[in-house]
């Protein structure tokens, strides 16, 4: 029947994450239950800390809990996951505040991934008619650019199974950067009269750059990385990882649709 299917299909679990407080009980007691019915227990067991508030554990009677549900309203959920994903290392304890992720909302996603976003697909909606290609004459900065992308990437799917979540958003936030040094660096706008192909190529690129990292992004930051994806016209079922092992996420060709500013700057 269909609940003995589920179960085949998603047991034992690959992955249980479980809080430190109650490890005792997932890793020792649990599984023991569980291997006395003849059931396996889980593959791995992970344990997270906690999320500080200052250099506490939050407590209803210390009175030093932040509301998630009035940050969320605040800031937005995308940027509050964003933020616990890259301060709070997967394991250990981590301490977060509301300076904190204003600076971190401001530097990472603002003025970083959102801005790489607005810039270009502002300069192709006005200057390109929403359209841009690729031709083969790449230079050495293009190569250059592609080539310390791969290296970026490398890492990704180990940092990803042994949950060393921040690690992994840094390395992707760091293609981002790269990205935007790539463009200040190559300034399309200046070869709009003289040199059409090589300004094609630069924004072909930062297009391409811009969906691997939305990809990457999208189980940190799902809704904004979704409505990149949506403007860049990939499907859901390409929104994957394949373009790691060399798998093209375009042809030769791309058409955007409009893009909302992503993240709006916030005055500290």
């Amino acid at each position: 029947n269909i609940k003995d299917k589920l179960y085949k299909d998603f047991w034992p679990a690959s992955l249980h994450v479980i809080g430190k407080d109650i490890l005792r009980f997932h890793a020792i007691y649990w599984p023991a239950f569980l291997l006395a019915a003849n059931i396996m227990p889980p593959l791995r067991v992970f344990s997270h800390g906690w999320i500080l508030s200052g250099d506490e554990k939050m407590s209803k009677s210390k009175g030093n809990i932040l509301n998630p549900i009035e940050i969320i309203n605040q800031y937005g959920i995308d940027e509050l996951r964003y933020y616990l994903m890259k301060e709070v290392s997967h394991g250990s304890d981590g301490s977060i505040s509301l300076k904190n992720l204003e600076n971190c909302i401001n530097s990472d996603l603002a003025n970083n991934y959102g801005n790489l976003c607005q810039r270009i697909f502002t300069f192709i909606k006005n200057n390109c008619d929403g359209k841009v290609s690729k031709t083969k004459n790449l230079s050495n900065s293009d190569h250059k650019l592609i080539k310390e992308t791969s290296l970026l990437t490398k890492n990704l799917r180990e940092l990803m199974e042994n949950q060393k979540l921040n690690s992994y958003i840094k390395s992707v936030i760091d293609i981002s950067f790269l990205t935007n040094k790539y463009i200040n660096d190559e300034e399309p706008w200046k070869h709009k009269k003289e040199n059409l192909e090589k300004m094609n190529n630069i924004l072909y690129l930062s297009l391409e750059q811009i969906a691997k990292i939305s990809i990457l992004l999208s189980p940190i930051i799902p809704n904004k990385a979704s409505k990149v994806l949506d403007a860049l016209n990939i499907n859901k079922d390409s929104r994957n990882l394949d373009f790691l092992e060399g798998k093209n996420l375009f042809n030769n060709h791309i058409n955007i649709n409009n893009l909302e500013i992503l993240f709006k700057k916030i005055t500290i």
